[in-house]
């Protein structure tokens, strides 16, 4: 189906940089960006006052250090 959309400059580079990365044309990345968008997510629940999700049990644990060491990767 060919359409005409008008993207947001953020958006678009971020759609840019996807197709980039896996060899795709920018219509293809789109299209993908989308479906991965509105897949079923993982379900949340509130706990404490805190929004959670079980992660699935093949997942790494996610430790306090692991945090730690994240944000400090992302300031």
């Amino acid at each position: 189906m060919r359409t005409t959309l008008t993207i947001e400059p953020d958006a678009f580079e971020k759609a840019q940089t996807f197709a980039r990365a896996r060899s795709l044309k920018l219509s293809q990345a789109v299209s993908e960006l989308i479906r991965l968008g509105s897949a079923p997510r993982l379900p949340l629940r509130q706990r404490n006052g805190v929004w959670v999700f079980d992660l699935p049990p093949e997942a790494p644990r996610v430790t306090a250090q692991r945090v730690r060491e994240l944000l400090d990767e992302n300031p």
